[in-house]
């Protein structure tokens, strides 16, 4: 087969690794000698995919009888189908290489049928490579060497880890193996990258590297396919998604949801963009292409997933081959038919909390959540604020009605006050000729949640004083007032007092807000952070699909306590990430310190003197100031020039009781 494989990627699998480790050579011999039973017998994963190298005629020893390298006029065409990837990919390529060849590693491109079309890199392994046959020409197909990470990838269209007797084939069996696939936006595939080494050399961080370069491969297709299609595609993309008051999806090839608009969000309960179409539309990509197609208007009924009783309206966005890129799907919402959602028994339920202060935040936000006050979250960026007022939302009254999410931080000034309140017809230059009703409508009858509302600019910040005291509005350009009922979140990682000071926030504004205020603690104020880890560990391996969650080796879930977490909880989850991909790469079953990734490593091991004398002189500094002011807390925090809070987590960290000193 020559370019693109016919084959096809599901949106949803593709994101788990698929991960085949290395087992005692007497269980692949017993497969081999078809004896796969008893002690001995291999795992299920390994026996689906040994029997399929069966099948496809691959050889135990892993060679085939003819060994020949694919060569000139043949090896030619074959690569000019992967040549589009080596031209828009080159600084991706050339950047994964330096990082695999740090560890070793060979850096391989194969076509879609595994013909590898380009090696670098390699480190100390460039001879071995060049042993078993990974070099350029060579076909590493399945059905050529069995199961290996650039064949089995390509079969399975996912990344996919081989490491040593993991592979079918005895030749390669001291081998590492780390592959991904790189798929047209299509969703079809166009080739394979791979890394390879001995197996002893195994590290997460090569298959970071590939895996990472995959999908930077993949994306560069995406955006070259949309950019040779015209600017017609982007017209009909700025007309659904930018300016239509309906709710409306962007469903790129092949059926994952890259994009909905903020009425979209609402009517779908909230749903983020990212996943297949099956539970929202009830369809998959297929089914959505031939309703785009269909001359027939007037759309159609949806009978299954969130969307069901709404009406399918699709529009489809074309390449210049003509072939579906997109579908643009608009939604009507009939006035009956909002879905009624009751609030979960526990609102707060997936809010995982062991920490005294956070447990005393949580029942302060319960109290709360059954009143009409608008809340303000203060906690540092990265504190779950938004899981936070979402439970807030589903514990109070309005728990079926809609909630809307707003980053004030994330909106230009310029565009903030038209996205809340919306516009009148023709209000400024390119604003939508119908108008366009804002985030405040669409909210109605529920909760709007402003994050980093510290960064409205302060005329908003007035409107906003407003719609509080009366619920009264105007939309830009509009002389016509509006009402809406809707009950407010706001939260901010700023100091608001500061703010009030500097006159960046309205001092009236701040008053109304702050009385039903929830502070939350900083990942690094929390004394539950080892059960925390575990507990989303358990959640993050699910996703990845491990089938069993790792347990942590001893004291490594302590070892994540003595990191100060500035990106809180956020940042915790994508260290836990990291750690789960490499210990499925060294084939581990619990996450050890090793796993940590590079660089918070590398700054626990940087000038350990340097850093005990640190915290030698912090500790006596701590102790002299609560000496010299009998323990009080505020006291000696103004002395240290420091938060009060800043002073509890030290006396924690050196063991300091509070109201006793040395």
């Amino acid at each position: 087969m020559l370019g693109p494989t016919d084959r096809q990627v599901d949106p949803v699998a593709a994101e788990e690794t698929l991960l085949i480790g290395d087992v005692p050579e007497r269980t692949w011999r017993a497969f081999q000698e078809s004896r796969a039973v008893g002690k001995n017998a291999p795992p299920s994963l390994h026996i689906k995919h040994w029997q399929r190298s069966r099948r496809l005629g691959a050889r135990p020893e892993g060679r085939r009888v003819d060994d020949a390298l694919v060569r000139g006029e043949e090896f030619k065409l074959r690569s000019e189908h992967v040549q589009v990837l080596q031209s828009l990919g080159a600084a991706a390529l050339d950047q994964a290489a330096a990082r695999v060849s740090a560890h070793d590693f060979l850096l391989l491109m194969a076509d879609a049928d595994g013909l590898v079309v380009r090696a670098s890199g390699g480190g100390a392994f460039r001879d071995e490579a060049r042993r078993v046959r990974l070099m350029e020409g060579a076909d590493w197909s399945e059905a050529s060497r069995g199961t290996n990470a650039i064949g089995t990838a390509a079969a399975e269209m996912r990344p996919t880890i081989v490491l040593g007797r993991g592979h079918f084939g005895r030749s390669y069996h001291q081998l590492a193996c780390y592959a991904a696939p790189v798929i047209d936006p299509h969703g079809r595939l166009v080739g394979v990258l791979d890394a390879t080494s001995y197996k002893d050399r195994a590290h997460g961080e090569v298959g970071q590297a590939v895996f990472a370069a995959a999908q930077v491969l993949t994306e560069l297709l995406r955006l070259e396919a949309f950019a040779s299609a015209g600017g017609s595609v982007l017209r009909v993309l700025a007309r659904a998604m930018e300016r239509s008051t309906e709710p409306t999806l962007l469903v790129e090839a092949p059926g994952r949801v890259s994009r909905l608009n903020a009425a979209a969000r609402v009517a779908l309960g909230g749903e983020p963009a990212g996943g297949g179409t099956g539970p929202l539309l009830g369809m998959g990509w297929r089914g959505l292409i031939e309703e785009a197609l269909d001359p027939t208007p007037g759309g159609r009924p949806i009978e299954r997933g969130l969307a069901t009783g709404m009406r399918l309206r699709a529009e489809p966005v074309l390449d210049a081959t003509g072939m579906p890129l997109a579908v643009c799907c608009r939604l009507e919402v009939p006035v009956r038919s909002r879905a009624v959602r009751a609030a979960p028994e526990d609102a707060f339920g997936r809010v995982f909390a062991e920490d005294q202060k956070l447990l005393d935040a949580i029942e302060w936000a319960r109290m709360v959540a059954q009143s009409e006050l608008p809340v303000m979250l203060l906690a540092d960026t990265g504190s779950g604020k938004e899981l936070f007022a979402r439970a807030i939302h589903q514990a109070s009254e309005r728990a079926s009605e809609p909630f809307v999410a707003v980053n004030c931080g994330a909106i230009a000034p310029s565009l903030l006050e038209s996205e809340l309140f919306g516009h009148a017809p023709g209000a400024f230059t390119g604003a939508d000729p119908r108008g366009r009703e804002g985030l405040l409508h669409a909210a109605s009858g529920g909760t709007l949640f402003l994050d980093e509302v510290a960064e409205m600019p302060v005329p908003m910040q007035a409107a906003l004083l407003r719609v509080l005291d009366s619920g009264a509005y105007r939309r830009v350009g509009d002389r016509v007032e509006q009402h809406c009922d809707v009950r407010l979140i706001c939260a901010t990682c700023r100091d608001l007092d500061a703010a009030v000071k500097a006159g960046t926030f309205r001092q009236d504004l701040f008053y109304r807000l702050r009385g039903a205020s929830v502070r939350l603690p900083a990942l690094r104020e929390r004394h539950d952070l080892p059960a925390l880890a575990r507990h989303l560990v358990r959640a993050r391996a699910v996703r990845a699909g491990w089938a069993k969650p790792p347990s942590f080796a001893p004291g490594t879930a302590e070892a994540l306590g003595r990191h100060d977490w500035p990106g809180n909880v956020r940042e915790l989850l994508s260290v836990l990430d990291v750690m789960l991909l490499s210990a499925r790469a060294r084939g581990g079953t619990r996450l050890e310190e090793r796993d940590l990734p590079p660089e918070l490593m590398k700054r626990r091991s940087e000038h350990p003197a340097a850093h005990g004398a640190l915290r030698t002189a912090e500790q006596e500094a701590l102790e002299r100031a609560l000496e010299q002011h009998a323990g009080n807390v505020s006291a000696a925090a103004r002395q240290l020039g420091v938060a009060r809070s800043t002073v509890y987590r030290l006396a924690k960290r050196f063991g300091i009781p509070l109201g006793k000193t040395r």
